[in-house]
């Protein structure tokens, strides 16, 4: 770890800098609330920025949603505009403070992600960093000059080659082969785990195997009932099945997956609190966790527990 970099995070606090993160899922919460304590964050001098719905009360309630809005899709698609970014910028702005900028990677602006490039244009903007979201974290991708022209359209890190600005002061992870990519001397790599801990109250204790749907998007509507069918056959001794965020953040397709389940799942086996977080479930005792590929694979190895992979899709 490069000395500068934690000099610099350190330094924020005597000169009243705010720190933004956009948390797009649990993996990037978690990772949030480790860098907060980490670097002794007030809760005055973060912001925290609640991207696809991901609930973010392990740290606090108190946090900026997107809303999804038609209008948006529009000025996003046919007049190429920046309404998330601007409104994110706004709210920012009423702060008055120079601020550093933490994102999973380099978004567009979509109807749920602001653009990057526009929150880095800020004239309060003094930098920003990588903090890991999972499996997209752990694929080798160069970081960008910034000089380089870019026509990439994706939600998705998986699909998308531009994921990192070569300016950026720091990548920050819980794994050493995080951001293979990035500079050695600009990551940061946590492991003060206990603090997750001191902050989450276990809520699958007891339940050993823990089913995972994939997410809505790698499914056409009439599959789903197939997919849990895979994913029950796999459970022959019962537990719990967590639903994919996808499933949750949105009424109607929650109400029809749970309909599903309900028609189809052994006595044995009951859905999962959606507040569950299973990469902390894990730091309290060893799971074993069936599902596809997902970022809960690596960490299930690097948290003690066993991961089962089964295809869904």
């Amino acid at each position: 770890m490069h000395k500068n970099i934690t000099d610099i995070l350190n330094s924020t606090k005597k000169n009243n800098v705010l720190h933004v993160f956009l948390i797009v899922n649990q993996a990037s919460l978690i990772i949030t609330k480790m860098i907060i304590d980490y670097f002794s964050i007030d809760k005055n001098s973060y912001k925290l920025i609640s991207l696809r719905s991901t609930d973010t009360s392990i740290i606090s309630s108190d946090c900026i949603a997107l809303k999804n809005s038609q209008v948006n899709r529009i000025l996003i698609k046919f007049f190429n505009l920046h309404p998330i970014s601007n409104s994110l910028l706004k709210k920012i702005h009423k702060e008055k403070r120079r601020f550093i900028l933490y994102s999973s990677w380099c978004y567009h602006e979509s109807v749920s992600t602001p653009s990057i490039e526009k929150m880095l244009a800020s004239n309060l903007c003094i930098g920003h960093a990588y903090i890991e979201e999972g499996q997209a974290s752990y694929r080798y991708s160069d970081p960008f000059s910034t000089s380089e022209k870019k026509k990439e359209v994706s939600s998705f890190a998986e699909t998308f080659k531009y994921l990192y600005r070569e300016d950026s002061l720091a990548y920050i992870g819980i794994d050493k082969d995080v951001f293979p990519g990035a500079p050695k001397d600009k990551k940061i790599i946590l492991e003060n785990f206990s603090d997750i801990k001191n902050s989450y109250t276990p809520l699958l204790l007891g339940h050993k195997r823990i089913g995972l749907t994939c997410a809505e998007r790698r499914l056409k509507r009439g599959e789903w009932k197939s997919m849990l069918m895979r994913l029950f056959k796999h459970m022959p001794n019962g537990g719990v099945v967590k639903l994919h965020p996808s499933f949750i953040n949105d009424k109607d397709k929650k109400n029809e997956i749970i309909s599903l389940f309900k028609d189809c799942s052994p006595e044995n086996i009951i859905l999962s609190d959606d507040k569950a977080i299973i990469e902390i479930e894990m730091l309290y005792e060893p799971k074993i966790l069936v599902g596809s590929l997902t970022s809960l694979s690596r960490y299930a190895e690097a948290f003690g527990s066993e991961f089962i992979k089964v295809d869904l899709y």
